[in-house]
């Protein structure tokens, strides 16, 4: 059998015969997604799956699939009247969370079982893949149904919500045991079905220490102790090096299996979404080289100088894909370019991205006058070939990684919640990390560039806003990790970047509750609401905000 087939062979959902009456009686979610039972298997068996459902799920939210949160934190922008350039989507029940309980179920049955037989070191990373998941749900939406929710097998399919503020130190303290069961066990990790570290016990300790990290300083305004419990989790191992990233390839064959960007060709679906102006003039400032792996030059570049017009420049990126670009004279003789011309906001460039908040006016976009529809927009560069392949050895579902880790590091040496090293060495170290994920490497001048170098002397703010620049590229299109911390940070501060300048669409705070909850599980839904200080909207702060 394939590791393919392998990494399938998961648990069989059951599913229940039921009675009309009894069909009405149970929540909606828990019917149609069938998660009432779980039958049990090997944890070996549950293994790859959990990983793989766990990483691609995340990833697949973040941006990869999912455009909401990567077009909120502007790694891209849609080429339309697209409602995520606005946060209009933000206005409606997002139903997200049912997407997330189907493999937390998974992680939370696989915990249950790796205990019952004394596996400590299974027991310990299903634990890891429970709190990453809860956490994801408790950071979009706040009070959230951790613990009564998906316990419809045991008769609860009305499930109470927790308050946020007991939810993270319950996650923090799952990873605390992770860690523990992880040092004390003694069982093999297969490494046929452990798809993301081969069995390496150390690397799975390092995930959950860096997990507990990243919820510590996310919830670090509002948590007891939790300087104390920081400068601890940092002298325990972290993710130090790529080998640690908490991330997996995806797979050629099956679309199940494949980068969730990928489509057949330069599709309309892949164009509708371009690279953000804020993506794309942030690499460019830092003369960063990641602007060429995630970004295809303009097809047709406007140029001020006529003896360009018509000429054809061809450039091959570091991933080895090639593009042509044509370019054209802003030639306002012509009645169209004329009309076009006072849109233009990149020129003499091969690259320029999408105007953040752009929504109803196309061709505002950079002056693209010259499409036969909307998505075809010829002045404002696509993503790159490499973000259209189905599998790329530089293309992974991730989760966590050792880049996000400095920089949590230097933000905590910053604020004094640690006095172990330096926060200019640890930006450094996670700069190159990020590059060497993409593989690529920092030139010998690159922190030498203004916008780059770490204030080594300045302001805290100063020191915060070049960690969190960095930071939010090497979370590129990680964009659930991305939001939770702009949300938390305000850094990098592009919310009044290019047409949302007007101040007429604050940053949203969170996602609005699933249609499922008012309709099925009303009395709990209501209750917490209660606790929203703007009730069940967009701009109502969770506890992790306040």
């Amino acid at each position: 059998m394939s590791v393919m087939k392998k990494q399938i062979l998961i648990l069989i959902l059951a599913v229940f015969a039921l009675s009309a009456c009894e069909k009405q009686l149970l929540r909606e979610d828990e019917l149609l997604q069938k998660r009432d039972a779980v039958e049990s298997a090997t944890p070996n068996l549950l293994l790859s799956s959990i990983i793989q459902q766990s990483a691609f799920t995340y990833q697949y939210e973040g941006g990869g699939g999912n455009t909401t949160l990567a077009t909120t934190v502007q790694y891209m922008q849609g080429n339309r009247s697209s409602e995520d350039n606005i946060y209009k989507s933000f206005t409606r029940p997002k139903s997200d969370l049912y997407g997330l309980t189907t493999p937390i179920k998974l992680a939370q049955a696989a915990v249950a079982e790796a205990h019952s037989k004394g596996l400590k070191n299974y027991e310990g990373i299903f634990l890891i893949f429970k709190t990453l998941l809860w956490s994801t749900a408790t950071d979009l939406y706040g009070d959230i149904y951790y613990n009564e929710g998906l316990r419809g097998q045991e008769g609860i399919l009305f499930p109470a919500f927790d308050e946020q503020k007991s939810i993270y130190p319950s996650l923090i303290q799952n990873l605390k045991d992770a860690t523990q069961l992880l040092t004390e066990g003694t069982d093999q990790i297969d490494k046929t079905y452990d798809i993301l570290y081969a069995g390496d016990k150390s690397k799975w300790i390092k995930f959950s220490n860096s997990l507990r990290l990243r919820l510590l300083m996310r919830a670090s305004k509002n948590l007891t102790n939790a300087a104390s419990e920081i400068a601890a989790v940092s002298a325990l191992p972290l993710m130090t090096d790529v080998s640690d990233n908490a991330s997996i390839p995806y797979l050629a064959g099956d679309r199940t299996y494949n980068w969730p960007m990928s489509y057949e060709g330069y599709s309309d679906n892949f164009m509708i979404f371009r690279p953000s102006k804020t993506l794309v003039d942030s690499l460019k400032s830092l003369n960063d080289d990641r602007l060429k792996i995630w970004v295809s030059p303009i097809e047709k570049p406007w140029t001020n100088d006529p003896a360009q017009n018509g000429v054809t420049v061809t450039t091959t990126d570091p991933a080895g894909f090639s593009y042509d670009s044509k370019w054209e004279y802003i030639d306002r003789s012509k009645s169209d370019i004329k009309t076009a011309s006072i849109f233009i906001v990149d020129s003499l460039t091969l690259y320029g991205g999408y105007t953040a908040g752009l929504y109803e006016n196309v061709l505002a976009a950079n002056g693209s006058y010259d499409f036969p529809t909307t998505i075809f927009n010829y002045k404002v560069s696509k993503f790159s070939k490499l973000l259209n392949e189905k599998s790329n050895p530089l293309l992974r579902a991730s989760m966590l990684q050792a880049d996000e880790v400095q920089f949590l590091l230097a933000e905590a040496r910053v604020k004094g919640y640690i006095t172990a090293g330096e926060a200019e060495t640890y930006y450094k170290t996670g700069v190159a990390l990020a590059l060497t994920r993409w593989g690529l490497s920092a030139n010998a001048s690159y922190f030498d560039n203004p916008k780059a170098k770490f204030p080594a002397y300045g302001t805290e703010i100063q020191k915060l806003s070049k960690i969190a620049l960095q930071k939010w590229l090497g979370n590129f299109l990680m964009g659930v990790e991305a939001y939770a911390d702009h949300r938390r940070t305000r850094l990098p501060a592009f919310e009044r970047n290019g047409e949302l300048i007007n101040g007429l669409h604050d940053f949203p705070l969170r996602f609005r509750y699933p249609e499922t909850e008012t309709a099925n599980n009303r009395t709990n839904y209501d209750a917490a609401v209660s606790r929203l200080d703007k009730g069940d909207t967009e701009f109502s702060k969770m506890w992790l905000l306040q």
